[in-house]
Formats: C-alpha cells, sequence, structure tokens
C-alpha cells in the first residue's frame, strides 16, 4: 500500500503553496505528490493521467485537500471518484471533508457518501459558474482608451500591456530604441533580444506613440 496526493490548481496565477501544505502535514511525501495546472473541467492533466493509470494500485491511499480538485462540474467529480475507488479500487481521504473519504462503514460507503458527494459536486459545479459570470460581468464593465483597449476598473491601466518591456535592461531598450529610429531590422533585434516581432511592434505602440 501506497501512499499518495494530488493538488490542483486552474490558472498559473494561482498558488499551489497551500494544497502542497495540505498534503504534507498529512504525511503524505513529497516525491509522492502530483501537480496540476489546468482546469478542472479538462480531464486531460498531464500529472493527474499518470497517477490513476500508470501509478496507483488497489489499496493505494490518495490523499486530496477537497474532491473539487478532481474536477469543476457535478458529472466530472463523481466520474473521477468513482473510477478511483471502484475500478482503480483506491483508498480517498478528503482532507476538508473527511466525511468523503472512504470508509470500512458499509452504510456511510453505500448510503451517505453518495448523497453528500453528488451535494458538493452540484456545489462546486454551481461555484464555477457564478465565478464565470462575475468575470464575465466584470470584463463587460470595462472601461476603453481612445486606442480601443480595456482599462481596469481596480487599477485604472491598460489590460494586456506587454511585460516584456520592464524586463529589459537599458541595453536591450537602447536596441529596441536603435530599431524604432530605423537604425536596425526589426527581424534582427527581434532575433538578438529573444523577442517576437508582434511584441516589438506592441511596445513602439504603447510606448513610443
Amino acid at each position: 500500500m501506497a501512499v499518495y496526493g494530488y493538488a490542483r490548481v486552474s490558472r498559473e496565477v494561482q498558488d499551489l503553496t497551500r494544497q502542497l501544505k495540505a498534503l504534507s502535514k498529512a504525511g503524505v511525501k513529497a516525491e509522492n505528490i502530483f501537480k496540476d495546472i489546468g482546469s478542472g473541467k479538462d480531464f486531460q492533466r498531464v500529472e493527474y493521467q499518470k497517477l490513476v493509470n500508470k501509478i496507483l494500485k488497489k489499496g493505494d491511499i490518495l490523499y486530496i485537500t477537497s474532491v473539487d480538485r478532481l474536477g469543476r462540474d457535478m458529472k466530472g467529480i463523481e466520474e473521477e471518484y468513482r473510477l478511483l475507488t471502484e475500478v482503480r479500487e483506491c483508498q480517498i481521504i478528503s482532507i476538508e471533508e473527511p466525511f468523503l473519504s472512504t470508509s470500512s462503514d458499509e452504510i456511510t460507503n453505500n448510503l451517505l457518501r453518495p448523497i453528500l458527494l453528488k451535494f458538493l459536486s452540484w456545489v462546486a459545479e454551481r461555484e464555477r459558474k457564478e465565478l464565470l459570470k462575475r468575470q464575465k460581468e466584470a470584463y463587460l464593465s470595462m472601461s476603453k482608451d481612445w486606442k480601443g483597449r480595456l482599462i481596469s476598473n481596480k487599477t485604472g491601466k491598460v489590460i494586456g500591456r506587454p511585460k516584456k518591456w520592464k524586463e529589459l535592461t537599458k541595453k536591450q531598450r537602447d536596441t529596441v530604441e536603435e530599431w524604432i529610429r530605423g537604425e536596425r531590422s526589426c527581424l534582427s533585434v527581434s532575433k538578438e533580444l529573444g523577442i517576437s516581432r508582434s511584441t516589438l511592434h506592441r511596445i513602439k505602440e504603447e510606448e513610443y506613440q
């Protein structure tokens, strides 16, 4: 019997730290924790698929912080839960929802858990829909500048401003300015600095016009 952990966040801007700390505190070794960054509605997650299809064996224990780490919609969460417990015959320990952890109690396994799982899966799906709705409303409420670029309601700044420019050294910026003055070709500057030509043109438009 082996012990594993699985952690997932939806986007790169989110942090896995909280989940990793919880899994470590539960006793899962760092080398046995599998991590993914990607939407829960998409089950083509490299580390998850590797864990489920190649690593987990009958009787192994899988720790997760919450069942919504298995997915974001009700059907998906239920399907993955059953795959792990009934097909792979593994034990699941949900740290934040201990009542959804598998046990030897037949009544809990067969009667109570399916009801609780369906309810919490529904809650997770509803929360995802509400989040998408709020994101859409926030997007539609954004004003635009004279170039048609979206302005953040929170910061008042243009969204999508090239971050690459801020990362350049003074010497690299001087190289970009040589191209802007017509002293260098866009292609040569692109190759020298490792910046795409489209990014260079955005920098020119937003920083020099």
